[in-house]
């Protein structure tokens, strides 16, 4: 009994040690499979791996270089060797300078610090605290919008009071904003509104409204040949209270006249001839 105790120990201990000579050739095997993934050239000096620096088995130097690149050849990461161990190394604006960069497309990642100096960004978004330049050109469908040094300008198409859909354009710069539709301009500044149509121009003052033009509101219509107009040949009423048919008021008028006959002169003769 204890010689087979014995035995089934030993046995025991065999298997032990050899599932520990099987996990050391498994991991020397996946370290030689590393190794052979290793690319090097000038003796040793620059290293390319899939991987970030490891003990490759080779003796390297201070300004040794391990690149480590995907399975396309893009370049990831850099290390330089200091002598006692890799360190990963960035590298600077001077030694990226070119004279020429185009046809550049590729995800750059993120830009942390540096000067781009470009004469034409497309981006569908552009983010920033502070954006400066000497203009900014936008396109919205229909729609453009420029800043520059004459100030912003929007240009676009929509419907107006009397040409139907036309181009429209709104400037807004040290002297205020303009709205132009072609034939039609407003010019607007804190202490006048200057509104033009048909060659005519006029002022709004705080105290009073000044401008040969066209007034409508609703039936009736305002214009500077001293006339009223009603747009739909509907009667004209003068009444007290707002809009709610209240009894009417008096008017006060030098003359009242119908057809071209002044009748408060006719109403004298009429009286006139009554007391005869």
């Amino acid at each position: 009994m204890i010689i087979a105790t014995g035995t089934l120990n030993i046995d025991e201990n065999a298997k032990l040690a050899q599932q520990a000579s099987d996990d050391a050739k498994s991991a020397a095997n996946s370290a030689a499979d590393e190794v052979g993934k290793v690319k090097t050239s000038l003796d040793g000096k620059i290293t390319v791996s899939s991987q970030e620096p490891f003990d490759d088995g080779k003796t390297h130097d201070e300004g040794d270089i391990w690149y480590v690149q995907d399975s396309n050849h893009i370049t990831s990461e850099m290390y330089t060797y200091d002598g006692s161990d890799w360190v990963k190394t960035k590298m600077s604006q001077t030694a990226l300078s070119v004279g020429q960069l185009s046809a550049l497309s590729a995800d750059l990642g993120t830009i942390e610090a540096g000067y781009l100096n470009s004469v034409e960004v497309d981006s569908s978004i552009i983010k920033g605290g502070s954006i400066s330049g000497s203009s900014l050109s936008l396109t919205n469908g229909n729609t453009n919008y420029w800043l520059d040094q004459n100030g912003f300008h929007d240009s676009y198409y929509g419907n107006d009071i009397f040409n139907g859909y036309v181009k429209k354009d709104v400037w807004i710069n040290e002297s205020g904003i303009s709205i132009s539709d072609g034939n039609y301009k407003a010019d607007i500044q804190p202490e006048q509104i200057k509104m033009s149509g048909g060659g005519g121009t006029g002022t709004i003052w705080s105290t009073n409204i000044n401008w040969p033009a066209i007034t409508i509101s609703d039936n009736i219509q305002i214009d500077s040949k001293h006339i009223i107009h009603s747009n739909d040949y509907g009667a004209l009423y003068f009444e007290g209270g707002s809009d709610g048919g209240e009894d009417g008021i008096d008017i006060h008028a030098g003359g009242v006249y119908s057809h071209g006959t002044n009748l408060l002169s006719e109403i004298n003769k009429i009286e006139k001839k009554l007391k005869m």
